[in-house]
This record gives structure tokens, sequence and C-alpha cells, in this order.
């Protein structure tokens, strides 16, 4: 059995799987990025490189608008608003960019066999509530997600546990039954304090042949 085959059985052993959402299961984090900088074009900002906002991932916006007009500088700083700034960047992120996000067809696979394995399976995502059923519904996943779990609905965002363990939570599993897919740095510190195992992913495709357990051990 090569690493892949492997890491496939251990998947099929938890009860419960827990999925972000962006950059995991469909490749809206690059669409936000580019929502991103068109509203930083709007309020006088330069462009900002993908790696800056990879560092921002997992956070809400309005933390990642502050961020930003901390360490940048607009040329028209008297238009600067970070509320302003953010409600413009989550209108044009649902105006154009959201409709042209797209499933990572690996995942979407893989939902649809756990789903048949039996296993529950979350979303946990820090994008809104009506984001993610959008765009869920628009990979054809709905069908296979028990609940979803948005960052408006939890006081603590990532690398706080508070999501995953609502979505634990929902899905009547306990912490050692979940098994947790993320992207990003924030993310998997927040698998790690909500005592959950965890599969890191980029672009698409698994970005380690192991699962790293909740304890810092692989297997």
């Amino acid at each position: 059995m090569n690493n892949l085959e492997k890491l496939n059985s251990d998947i099929s052993l938890y009860q419960s799987l827990i999925f972000d959402m962006d950059g995991t299961l469909i490749n809206s984090e690059i669409k936000h990025h580019e929502a991103w900088n068109h509203m930083l074009e709007a309020f006088g900002f330069k462009r900002l490189g993908s790696d800056v906002f990879y560092g921002f991932a997992s956070l809400p916006g309005i933390v990642i608008t502050n961020k930003i007009c901390e360490q940048y500088q607009s040329a028209t700083p008297e238009k600067v608003d970070p509320v302003a700034m953010n409600e413009y960047k989550n209108e044009v992120y649902e105006n154009i960019y959201i409709k042209q996000a797209e499933a990572f067809p690996f995942f979407v696979q893989l939902v649809k066999e756990a789903h048949a394995r039996g296993q529950r399976i979350a979303v946990a995502t820090s994008s809104r509530q009506h984001e993610a059923k959008f765009l869920l519904e628009k990979a054809g996943l709905l069908p296979y997600i028990d609940t979803i779990v948005s960052g408006d609905m939890v006081e603590h965002g990532k690398p706080n546990p508070d999501i995953y363990l609502l979505a634990a939570q929902k899905l009547q599993s306990k912490a050692d039954q979940c098994l947790v897919f993320e992207d990003s740095v924030l993310g998997m510190k927040g698998a790690k304090a909500a005592k959950m195992d965890a599969i890191k992913v980029f672009d698409g495709h698994f970005d380690c042949e192991a699962i790293i357990r909740a304890d810092n051990s692989q297997s």
C-alpha cells in the first residue's frame, strides 16, 4: 500500500469529516484575493500579492481590512474607512468574483465517496453563510453536506477552535472522531486547538502524505 492509499484508508476510519471551504473545497480563495485588490484600488491602495493575502487566510474580513490599513498606505488617505472598505469588498466579491469560483474535482469526489460510506460531513468556513451555500450549491455539493458552520455563527474565528467544535457538535461527534481538511496555517492551528486530527491541503490536493495528529504525531 502506497502513502496515498494509506491516507485514503485512514480517512475512511473517521466518523465525521470537517472541510474548510475557500481554498480547500473550492478555488474561491484566489477570487477573494481579486476582490480585495479590486477594493484596494478603489480606495487608493496599491494591489497586494497573493502571498500577503495567504497570510491573512481564515481571518474575518473586517480584521483583514484593519490590518491592511495599519500596514499599508493609501494614496488617498481621506478615503480610508475600514468598515466601508470591507463592505465594498464584500459587494464586489458577491456581484463579480464569487460567480467565477469552481470546486476542486479531487475534493468533490472525496466528499461524495465519504458520503457514500456513511461518514458525516461538515463545512467550517470563515465565509458568511449565504456565500457558503451559494458556492456549495453551485458545486453540486449541498446534498452531501450535513451542516455548514460559517464565520458569522461563532464569536471567535480561526485560529480559535470555536468553528470546529460547533461543527462537531452539529455532527454529533466527539473531537477525536473528526478529521479536518484545511489549506491555511491559521486553520490548521484551529484544528489543533480543537484537539482534532487534520490534513493540510493546497490547490486542490493533499499537501501532506499522512494525517497530522492533534498531538503532533503522524501516521
